[in-house]
């Protein structure tokens, strides 16, 4: 093994794993496919595309990095993507997110889930705060994101930021996923598509 790939980010690989491993079939896309775009602004990296295979409303998932600096620890977000048809009106754009409130700010344990929303986003975040299983999603996992997008991509991102390591690694920690949350994720999917 060369030095490269000891130091090489495996998230992507890690988390390729977790979703076999959890009875998905999905593989590794090859690197530079158009994919790779999405939510990937110039400051931050794809590591890569896992393409699902199973039947479901995620198509393949995109893990963007930032890059850490002395002060600032390396983060990772997961895009799970979700085809679909959008507007491509900013007045049709919906945006949801997920405010964890914890019992002490930052260090605290999280007590409860709050959506925000955009002005299209409310229904959906009405029926996202009625859902006990995606309120235990955001609880257990990290930060919710959901948008619908129509340039690159049409459809949904759903951006999960898996709760953040006490000690910054070379690949993200804390991703761990079960099949509960992984059918969560698509009930989210399914919320959005129907909305």
């Amino acid at each position: 093994m060369n030095l490269k790939e000891i130091f090489r980010d495996k998230t992507r690989d890690n988390f390729q794993k977790i979703l076999t491993g959890i009875g998905l079939e999905c593989d590794m896309a090859e690197r530079g496919i158009i994919e790779e775009k999405l939510f990937n602004p110039w400051h931050r990296t794809s590591l890569g595309i896992i393409k699902i295979n199973s039947n479901s409303l995620i198509k393949y998932v995109n893990i963007i990095k930032k890059w850490g600096s002395k002060n600032d620890p390396p983060r990772w977000w997961f895009y799970f993507a979700v085809p679909a048809p959008t507007s491509a009106s900013s007045s049709e754009y919906i945006e949801v997110k997920s405010i964890r409130k914890k019992s002490f700010p930052v260090i605290g344990k999280v007590k409860s889930i709050e959506w925000k929303a955009n002005t299209k986003g409310k229904k959906l975040a009405g029926d996202f705060t009625e859902d006990l299983e995606i309120n235990s999603l955001s609880k257990e996992s990290g930060n919710i994101k959901v948008q619908s997008l129509h340039k690159n991509f049409s459809g949904f991102s759903i951006e999960l930021e898996f709760n953040k390591s006490a000690v910054p690694l070379l690949s993200a920690s804390n991703t761990s996923i079960n099949i509960t949350q992984w059918n969560t994720l698509n009930k989210i999917a399914k919320l959005c598509v129907e909305n």
